[in-house]
């Protein structure tokens, strides 16, 4: 019996638990946690804070308009007015801004305006309508083809003159002006 208890004495370890040691530790842990969080915390109110005065200053100066002229290719022939132009342009057309600021003086200045639209044809929705030869004189709007930029007279649903390529399209438009 005594060898029995010697064995038992002999594994009892002693062991010092150090409470000061780990709450130092604790302590340090919690204090770097909260600095972290703050840090976060400040770089997100400077974030947003620039983000708030940036979108506030550009809604302040933009005012949301809804855009009637541009309509895609397939409603060339149903608009609601009975007579109509329609400028299809590509935006590769150096001279589109040329026939739209024509079209825009014709709307403001000519008396009984008649109304226009633009169908442009680098939209994804116009690409059936794109190819490398035109067909302007069609019945059904689904065969018509753009290969350049063009300006349309539509009455009664029907296209009823057509002018292609800058000389025509500018000519067309400084007559309409006048």
């Amino acid at each position: 019996m005594k060898k029995a208890k010697k064995i038992n004495s002999q594994k009892k370890t002693n062991t010092i638990i150090s409470t000061d040691n780990e709450m130092s530790k604790l302590l340090i842990l919690v204090l770097v946690v909260a600095l972290v969080f703050a840090l976060f915390y400040v770089i997100t109110l400077f974030v947003t804070k620039d983000k708030n005065t940036t979108n506030t200053s550009n809604e302040e100066n933009t005012e949301a308009t809804i855009q009637y002229e541009k309509i895609l290719a397939t409603n060339i022939l149903s608009q609601k007015n009975n007579e109509y132009y329609v400028l299809v342009y590509f935006n590769s057309d150096k001279y589109v801004d040329v026939y739209k600021s024509y079209l825009s003086y014709y709307s403001s200045k000519v008396e009984n305006s008649v109304p226009y639209y633009f169908v442009d044809m680098d939209d994804v929705f116009n690409n059936s309508f794109v190819s490398t030869e035109s067909s302007l004189s069609v019945t059904k709007v689904n065969d018509l083809k753009f290969s350049q930029t063009a300006l349309l007279r539509v009455r009664d649903n029907k296209i009823i003159s057509t002018y292609e390529g800058n000389e025509q399209i500018t000519g067309k438009l400084g007559r309409m002006t006048k």
